[in-house]
């Protein structure tokens, strides 16, 4: 593909994606590791001929996938959305494509001007498990009971301190308070639990802890009053381990 020339000026660009997990050590750049934001940085170099900065909405782990994953950086207005989405993906690897460019106002930031994310978590509740789910889901082939880890989702829903199902980032924060509107949990036919989060944010590692957290009582090894007990404790010491990254998609950043 002709090499797109970039002109004087530039203004954000919003940049959606969606990735395999298992093809990248996570979102952040981790040279010479191959991660999504490197990729997506090479395609733009390629594009432009010069670096170009690009923010993500989040960070995700390892082996974390993304369907609705979001990243901006400032681009000069000589071609349309969808002749650079399509330059992009020409350049990219097979495991991440942009689904979509626009273009936004001044001041858009993938990450500082996100109102709240939505993460979709799967356990393969199956024996055996399917092979396509292998990498795609968590699997765990004993009974759980749907009906208390429901019980026990309802106790995370609304503004507390998620200190107990945080994992340590490596840097200060400010607060470990945040916002969570709604869990769902429901179970497809196949056999395949779906857990939805939907939050004004989250902190490192949150979704993946709440989820060890309630299959641990799906599995009749915590109860909802032993759940509580950790949430008061505010430590990440004696919480339910973390579920695995395999399961854990980014589904949808609200902006």
């Amino acid at each position: 593909m002709e090499r797109l020339k970039a002109r004087a000026g530039g203004i954000p660009h919003r940049l959606l994606l969606a990735y395999r997990g298992e093809d990248f050590f996570g979102w952040q750049r981790q040279d010479p590791h191959p991660t999504v934001q490197l990729a997506l940085e090479q395609a733009l170099q390629k594009i432009y001929g010069h670096q170009v900065p690009l923010a993500g909405s989040g960070r995700t782990d390892r082996g974390v996938h993304a369907l609705g994953q979001v990243a901006s950086c400032e681009l000069p207005p000589s071609h349309s959305p969808r002749t650079l989405a399509k330059a992009l993906n020409f350049h990219l690897p097979a495991g991440v494509r942009v689904l979509e460019v626009r273009r936004e106002k001044p001041g858009f930031h993938a990450r500082f001007s996100a109102k709240g994310k939505t993460y979709l978590y799967r356990i393969a509740n199956t024996d055996p498990r399917h092979p396509l789910e292998v990498g795609r889901s968590w699997h765990l082939p004993r009974p759980l009971n749907l009906s208390a880890m429901r019980k026990a989702a309802r106790i995370f829903i609304g503004r507390h301190d998620f200190a107990s199902f945080t994992s340590n980032p490596g840097y200060e924060r400010q607060s470990t308070i945040r916002r969570i509107r709604s869990i769902r949990l429901t179970r497809k036919k196949d056999g395949v639990i779906e857990m939805v989060f939907d939050g004004d944010g989250f902190l490192y590692r949150m979704v993946r802890n709440l989820v060890g957290s309630i299959v641990k009582v799906g599995q009749g090894r915590l109860s909802a009053g032993d759940l509580k007990k950790i949430f008061k404790n505010r430590s990440r010491a004696g919480a339910p381990p973390t579920a695995p990254a395999e399961g854990l998609y980014l589904l949808k950043v609200r902006y």
